[in-house]
């Protein structure tokens, strides 16, 4: 048996392929598979996963699947061969520090976790440099990646969590699931994972924001059909009251029409009120999430108006940075 298995579903991202799973080869804790998941991938990803798994035969192995069949079903379909007793993911386009998975597993094996985590950080290529930014983990409804986790995987087995298939926000329920199944939590105080900010991804861009709020309601309706079905919602209505309000005001930075965007708090009221997770969930006044939530909700010209003012916002921090980004360029051809 492994100490932890490293599960990489892989589709169409040759160019970033090489620099993850070398960042996987040059991890510390030296007992550990690195399953790499090619998901009938088009390009070269087949062919570069295999010079790894010649090279390092000890560590990685790649399962080839002949359909695509979206990142989900790729990393359940790896969970079922993995041997570890702990379970990792990483993402083809990111990396991973070289010590990231012997600090989480010791970790792990000190507070008998069923879950560790660990900071995480963005960054974004340009055409000389690399920008970095620390993403927010302090609230757990920030952290909603799998990627700066470590899974104990009897744990997942005995708790029946696995990805939903056809799903894009596929992380967020996982992690939510995992963590409220459990109270043997533990983090690793850390940036281990760093985190590609690509603009080709499949929930970023402007085109795709009215998409992903379809997405996000059949997520979130799934979700708390399942929490439901586990009986978890009575213990945990306020951290889905807030999960659920901080998915509304997120709502307003998408570029959508009014409609949308009304609609979309329409349909967080209905999942409020159908789990009734405002009787649940108790006094949740003082959480700034969701006040704010509650102060919009059901009024559509505050909502939209709301929305012209964080469109605003937006537009002129983006307007200064373009300022910034002048002088820096001035100087620097002085």
């Amino acid at each position: 048996m492994f100490n932890v298995s490293i599960i990489v579903p892989v589709y169409k991202s040759e160019q970033y392929l090489a620099s993850c799973l070398d960042s996987l080869a040059k991890q510390t804790l030296e007992n550990v598979e690195v399953i790499v998941v090619i998901d009938a991938s088009p390009d070269s990803c087949a062919a570069i996963a295999g010079e790894y798994c010649l090279n390092y035969p000890e560590r990685f192995r790649k399962i080839v699947l002949e359909k695509n069949v979206g990142v989900s079903m790729a990393r359940n379909i790896a969970m079922q061969s993995a041997q570890g007793e702990y379970i990792g993911f990483v993402d083809s386009d990111d990396y991973a520090e070289a010590n990231m998975f012997e600090l989480m597993f010791s970790e792990a094996l000190n507070s008998n976790a069923d879950v560790v985590s660990c900071q995480m950080r963005s960054f974004e290529t340009h055409d000389s440099s690399v920008e970095y930014h620390n993403l927010p983990t302090k609230e757990y409804y920030d952290d909603t990646f799998v990627t700066n986790k470590l899974f104990r995987r009897v744990y997942l087995l005995s708790k029946q969590i696995n990805f939903y298939s056809n799903v894009i926000f596929e992380d967020e329920p996982f992690a939510y699931t995992a963590r409220f199944a459990t109270d043997n939590l533990a983090e690793v105080n850390q940036v281990l994972y760093n985190y590609r900010m690509s603009p080709e991804g499949l929930c970023r861009g402007d085109n795709h924001g009215r998409f992903n709020l379809y997405d996000k309601q059949l997520m979130l309706a799934r979700f708390l059909a399942d929490m439901e079905r586990r009986g978890a919602i009575d213990a945990h209505a306020e951290e889905l009251l807030q999960c659920l309000a901080n998915h509304a005001l997120s709502a307003l930075y998408y570029h959508i029409s009014a409609i949308d965007l009304v609609g979309f708090f329409s349909f967080v009221d209905h999942l409020v009120i159908k789990y009734q997770l405002l009787e649940r969930a108790g006094d949740c006044s003082q959480d700034y999430k969701v006040s704010r939530y509650l102060k919009f909700r059901g009024s559509a010209p505050r909502i939209i108006l709301l929305s012209y003012f964080v469109k605003a916002r937006q537009a002129k921090q983006k307007f200064l940075d373009n300022i910034d980004l002048a002088n820096l360029t001035a100087q620097g051809a002085k």
